[in-house]
């Protein structure tokens, strides 16, 4: 499909993604999410970021409240860095802490990476994901606070 033929269908996601916000019924995280992919979008095809009606930017943690493309950060390109380096961060204490429990490495990377959410269960879930990938990953007990 060319680009020209693709235009008004990118065009009209980009109107829906735009009508995905709090207003009218998502949470902070959707209407955020939606905005960014309409941004990026307008971005990848070169569209004219006023053809379209902006809603205020969904204020989140990381965000702001402005509002428009212009007021966002550039477009993630192809093989850019998603993340924070949580997952990175997560994978590398595990190997080299055999002996820390997944709460320990959880606070760890909390402590690391400004603005993690780091739980036991999201470096249980690494963990596993290294084992998949064939990497040897010890299995660890769950840490136990156990009153005397």
């Amino acid at each position: 499909m060319s680009h020209q033929r693709e235009l008004p269908l990118i065009r009209r996601r980009i109107d829906a993604l735009l009508r995905k916000t709090e207003a009218n019924g998502c949470t902070v995280s959707e209407a955020a999410t939606a905005f960014e992919k309409a941004e990026e979008l307008v971005a990848k095809y070169g569209i004219d970021p006023g053809q379209f009606r902006w809603p205020p930017r969904p204020s989140t943690i990381f965000g702001s409240a402005a509002s428009g493309p212009e007021a966002s950060k550039p477009p993630r390109t192809a093989g850019s860095s998603r993340g924070k380096g949580i997952g990175r961060t997560a994978e590398a204490l595990i190997l080299e802490h055999p002996d820390w429990h997944y709460s320990a490495i959880a606070a760890e990377v909390n402590r690391l990476v400004d603005g993690a959410r780091a739980s036991e269960k999201s470096v249980r879930w690494y963990a596993s994901r290294m084992r998949r990938r064939g990497e040897a990953v010890l299995l660890r007990r769950r840490a136990t606070s156990r009153s005397a």
